[in-house]
């Protein structure tokens, strides 16, 4: 294993808050949720599609949040001086944007996992075991468009600007993308609003394996220009910003 590989996931992976915010705060929503309006259903098949639909949601909230949390540590580590320090290293850029890449998404794994054991234990969320598999592969191939947005962030923006930032992004990309309360449910204007937002087709992944049917293409296209996009504004505050700088 690289070693800064495994040093940075260590480091991320023992921080008490980032797991709080990223796994057991989007399963505690899950169980939320689903009694709130689950309890509402006029009967078990009603009962199912609510489960579903709020475990796909906060599966979506939980993925981007621990996307976001991982990668925008690349501004505090410049602030510190750790990226300087590693000037005199054979850790080159190029590696140290690969490791935060990697980190970023392996860390979105614990949360999808858990979300989706609450929902099948606790919710009761009945899905065969293909469906749940592919249903974590997806969110978590998906999730590589909030690692690139978390880079972007952590790279445009100094330590105390993007610790801020986090907060407000998710909550945006949450509320705006429907992972809260359903699309349906918002005034005209607004659902523009949300097919305007990643997160929305990121839960439009999940929302379709979870109903048994494949991914819409639309959703894989739309995820794909967004990473593209996010990745080339990455490369381009990169150029003008290098990891070692210090501040400016």
């Amino acid at each position: 294993m690289n070693p800064l590989f495994a040093f940075q996931l260590r480091r991320v992976g023992r921080n008490r808050q980032y797991l709080l915010f990223t796994v057991l705060l989007p399963a505690l929503f899950t169980v939320f949720f689903t009694k709130i309006f689950g309890g509402l259903a006029a009967g078990p098949a009603e009962y199912q599609e609510e489960a579903a639909r709020y475990m796909v949601s906060m599966m979506a909230y939980g993925g981007l949040g621990a996307a976001l949390g991982a990668t925008i540590r690349i501004s505090f580590d410049r602030a510190s001086g750790w990226l300087r320090q590693l000037r005199v290293t054979p850790v080159s850029q190029t590696e140290v944007f690969g490791v935060d890449v990697a980190v970023g998404a392996l860390l979105t794994l614990p949360s999808l996992v858990v979300v989706a054991l609450v929902g099948r234990f606790v919710n009761d969320v009945q899905l065969d075991l293909s469906t749940w598999l592919t249903l974590v592969g997806a969110l978590w191939a998906g999730s590589i468009t909030f690692v690139a947005l978390g880079l972007l962030i952590g790279l445009a923006l100094d330590e105390r600007a993007a610790g801020g930032a986090i907060g407000f992004v998710g909550v945006v990309l949450a509320a705006l993308g429907g992972l809260w309360a359903p699309v349906e449910v918002f005034p005209d204007s607004m659902v523009t609003l949300a097919h305007a937002m990643p997160s929305y087709w990121y839960a439009d992944l999940g929302r379709d394996i979870a109903a048994g049917t494949a991914p819409s293409g639309q959703a894989v296209l739309v995820l794909a220009g967004f990473t593209a996009g996010f990745a080339a504004l990455a490369v381009l505050v990169a150029r003008r910003r290098p990891l070692y700088a210090v501040a400016g």
